[in-house]
């Protein structure tokens, strides 16, 4: 086999684009010059790949166990909770938190320690295909959030996310121990969970208007924070896909590629994103990912990257302009394939594989540090892009201009401030990456929310567009969704349905099969019915599971239509997943 570049995939030959701790971004950006080149390299040398896991047998599974106290891993965890755990030297568990604990300090925090050892006593003696044990899933998951910086409730959910579709822990117990936060957000993943596995079983992927409009059913009816989750979880997942078989891992790999990655770019989290696309190219096309890792070590030019760099540090240090860090970067493998196949190029007419990044202090630095660029570099005409007057869509702000060194080769640099350049990695959770004091963590919330109502809104509306926002990464209009503060008493604060003007989105279930409709605001299941192809016959429906006797009853964003044959007949697959979800739904309601 050729050999590849592993770091597009699992870490990057540069550490800004690689698993970070959670203050390493704001350390590597806070250093100058030398030491921050001498970090940036000790940093990138501390990358490793993730171990070698599988997918959790849920992820795939038909019949996931059904929530009940009785079980023995709820009873374990009860009792783990109730004891605050083993820390004893040497157990495979405590040496799992100690490395945890090494790279995370939030793994400290009371309420994560106790979610560990609720996990851990959930998911015992339960392995994953390669043989590795469950709750090391649970614990990258996690790690992959307190990597965006998040807060005690998110990670402990993150530990959490598994434990009541697979180990038999409910919403009861959850809320209990953990509180309704946790409990709602361990909930909201698990709610994503089947929407994911019926989605798997139609194909939902190969119908991208479709996959489109399930993105926005993520966003609009889960918090925020859930999907967040939701993501790390498959990011880990597709990290850790070559215990499955290839028939399994094509099937997750286009899931992810058509939906995840897509929801991760509009959530503004490009870092995930792009080792998300990645993986799935690997996975999707495995021998034209080869080729491309080999031809890209061949043709990429770390030397002229070098000079370029200190060339340029010394032009901002001669006039007197303040800057974080200048580093180099290059393109990832499947941008670089989705540009050639797109515009039939091949890798040496591509202007942007090689790249240098420059983090400055404010908005007219980036314009001034641009400046020095075009003095010190010829320019290549039309291929400069002002992202911070006219943003993209999910935020992203920065100067991009194209230049042509001695070498003859294109370089293009980006020039942005630190605040732009945490938004444009970690996206709706930059604001988790502030020190404390800076912000106000309390807020967290209501600003998450408040950005998923504008994309939600943004979405819904360039859904009849020839192009729509979600796929269009060059996209700039001038409204740009930042993230803003809010008191306790804004209306979007703990509400996961956005109240929007536009369009409403209902998933369909009928004869054992998923499509997701899209309708006018204030549509009626007799509406929606006039659409199914068993419309005039008998048929007997439940609303998100419950029997309607009101055909004309208004829909809401993310509502689940069920239609069912008046001839008694036996549930399949699709029905029961359907149903599971509904059951754990009900049991927040009557809790």
């Amino acid at each position: 086999m050729p050999p590849s570049i592993a770091c597009s995939v699992k870490c990057r030959p540069h550490p800004r684009l690689a698993p970070q701790p959670p203050a390493a971004a704001l350390e590597l950006l806070a250093a100058r010059c030398a030491p921050a080149a001498a970090e940036l390299r000790a940093a990138s040398a501390r990358c490793r790949s993730p171990p070698s896991l599988s997918l959790s047998r849920s992820s795939d599974s038909a019949e996931p166990r059904a929530p009940s106290r009785g079980t023995p891993s709820a009873r374990r965890a009860r009792a783990a909770v109730a004891a605050g755990g083993d820390d004893g030297d040497g157990d495979p568990a405590a040496l799992m938190l100690a490395g945890a604990l090494s790279r995370y300090a939030i793994f400290r925090d009371d309420l994560v320690r106790r979610a560990f050892f609720a996990a851990e006593a959930a998911h015992r003696g339960q392995v994953r295909a390669s043989g590795d044990p469950y709750l090391e899933h649970c614990v990258e998951t996690a790690a992959l959030l307190a990597e965006l910086g998040a807060g005690p409730a998110v990670v402990a959910a993150g530990l959490l996310h598994d434990t009541v579709d697979d180990a038999g822990l409910d919403y009861g117990f959850i809320s209990e121990q953990f509180g309704a936060g946790v409990a709602d957000l361990v909930k909201g993943v698990s709610n994503l969970s089947h929407f994911s596995k019926l989605a798997r079983r139609n194909d939902t992927a190969s119908r991208m208007d479709e996959a489109d409009r399930l993105r926005i059913v993520f966003l609009a009816t889960e918090d925020a924070r859930a999907v967040l989750i939701k993501l790390a979880d498959r990011l880990h997942n597709m990290r850790t896909l070559d215990s499955l078989p290839r028939i399994k891992q094509q099937c997750f790999a286009k899931e992810t590629l058509e939906i995840f990655a897509p929801l991760a770019n509009q959530l503004g989290i490009l870092n995930w994103k792009e080792q998300l696309e990645n993986l799935c190219f690997k996975y999707l096309d495995t021998d034209k990912f080869d080729e491309l890792s080999t031809n890209l070590l061949e043709f990429y030019n770390r030397d002229m990257i070098t000079a370029a760099t200190r060339r340029l540090e010394q032009a901002l240090d001669v006039r007197g302009l303040f800057y974080y860090a200048v580093y180099g970067r290059h393109k990832s493998i499947y941008s670089i394939h989705s540009k050639m196949a797109r515009k039939k190029l091949a890798m040496d007419e591509i202007y942007d594989i090689h790249g240098v990044r420059v983090i400055v202090n404010n908005r007219s630095d980036c314009f001034a540090a641009l400046e020095i660029v075009h003095h010190l570099w010829p320019r290549i005409p039309g291929k400069f892009k002002d992202y911070i007057s006219s943003p993209k869509t999910n935020g992203y702000q920065s100067l991009h201009t194209v230049v042509l060194t001695k070498e003859l080769l294109p370089l293009e640099i980006q020039i942005r401030t630190r605040d732009m350049h945490l938004q444009a990695e970690f996206g709706i959770a930059a604001h988790w990456r502030y020190k404390e004091g800076v912000r106000n963590r309390s807020s967290s919330v209501p600003e998450i929310v408040e950005w998923v109502r504008k994309v939600v809104t943004c979405q819904c509306e360039s859904l009849h567009t020839d192009h729509p926002l979600s796929l269009v990464s060059d996209t700039s209009p001038s409204n740009i969704h930042t993230i803003r503060s809010h008191s306790n008493v804004c209306p979007f604060s703990y509400s996961k349905q956005c109240d929007h003007s536009g369009l409403v989105l209902v998933i369909l279930l009928e004869n054992e099969k998923m499509s997701v409709q899209e309708l006018p605001k204030n549509s009626t299941i007799s509406d929606l019915l006039k659409r199914s192809s068993n419309y005039g016959m008998p048929l007997r429906l439940r609303l998100n599971c419950q029997v309607v006797h009101n055909w004309n009853q208004e829909l809401k964003m993310g509502d689940v239509l069920e239609l069912i044959p008046s001839t008694p007949c036996k549930y399949g697959s699709h029905t029961r997943e359907f149903h599971q979800m509904f059951d754990h739904r009900l049991a927040v309601s009557q809790s």
